[in-house]
């Protein structure tokens, strides 16, 4: 292989984008995976570890990320922590996952330590009560943070908190497109939740993980590819992009892993204006993340 077709872990690229990022381009959504720190539920991927990590972001073109609490680890810290202090508290932040009686004095110590939201799931897990979400919320608003919210398959869940989420305090980041089902898009339940819900100013979607509601599947995605676009240009100045690396849900199903380089690419078509694009990599991740 030449020096621009290297295999990098957990992706199917071979090659570089063909544009590259700008120098505060952001990968706002990947995990890691590291077996020093035990599994509480579920089976973990193989490891996935900073160093891993690091070589990829490298090769896309990234400078900053955003290491996101995966289920398999619970509200226990410190596998976030430690990919933090890895990859670098200055260009790396965290999401964790916390109940809604989590003390806020642990909440400072974790924006401290380079987190700056909290994740909670809709359909496993503890799912939280309306009340206890609004709790939350209200806790997360305190610290500056973002409440990140991730649905899932089947049923259509994310209309049903439609209403709890556009009072929330707290800036709402939605995972993975809110999971809109294929091969519906757009024309989903979920999909009017989302666009009503991003006119409130307070929340955002993030376009990620594609595998996971894709119907035609890779390399393309063309059915998701779709609806990313109808996100992207209806609020560019909603909207934050991420890889879902090392893709775990794919792992686990036995499925190919995307191309990400590829999908780095398509942000090109999905905006075609350059200044809305450096928005989605850099000016609103920011925002959520950098902004003290």
């Amino acid at each position: 292989m030449t020096a621009d077709t290297v295999r990098v872990p957990y992706t199917t690229q071979v090659a570089r984008p063909a544009p590259r990022a700008g120098p505060l381009a952001t990968d706002t959504h990947h995990h890691i995976f590291d077996d020093r720190f035990p599994s509480t539920g579920g089976k973990p991927p193989p490891q996935a570890t900073a160093a891993d990590y690091r070589s990829f972001r490298t090769w896309l073109g990234l400078s900053r990320s955003v290491v996101v609490a995966p289920s398999n680890y619970g509200t226990d810290h410190r596998n976030v922590l430690q990919s933090i202090a890895e990859l670098g508290p200055d260009t790396t932040r965290g999401v964790v996952i916390a109940d809604p009686g989590v003390d806020p004095g642990e909440l400072r110590d974790l924006h401290s330590a380079g987190v700056r939201g909290v994740r909670v799931y809709l359909t496993k897990n503890r799912v939280p009560t309306a009340g206890e979400l609004r709790v939350l919320a209200r806790k997360v608003a305190d610290r500056g943070w973002v409440l990140q919210l991730v649905a899932g398959s089947g049923d259509e869940v994310l209309p049903r908190w439609e209403a709890v989420l556009g009072e929330l305090p707290c800036r709402v980041v939605i995972d993975h497109l809110g999971w809109t089902p294929q091969p519906a898009g757009a024309h989903s339940a979920t999909a009017g939740t989302l666009f009503r819900l991003i006119e409130r100013g307070h929340v955002y979607v993030k376009v990620s993980g594609f595998y996971l509601s894709s119907v035609t599947g890779p390399p393309a995605y063309s059915d998701v590819d779709a609806f990313a676009t109808t996100v992207c240009r209806r609020a560019p100045e909603r909207v934050v992009w991420g890889t879902d690396w090392p893709h775990p849900v794919a792992l686990l199903r036995g499925e190919a892993l995307p191309d990400d380089a590829a999908l780095l690419d398509r942000l090109g078509v999905w905006l075609p204006d350059e200044t809305d694009r450096e928005r989605v990599l850099a000016d609103t991740p920011t925002v959520l993340y950098w902004s003290d």
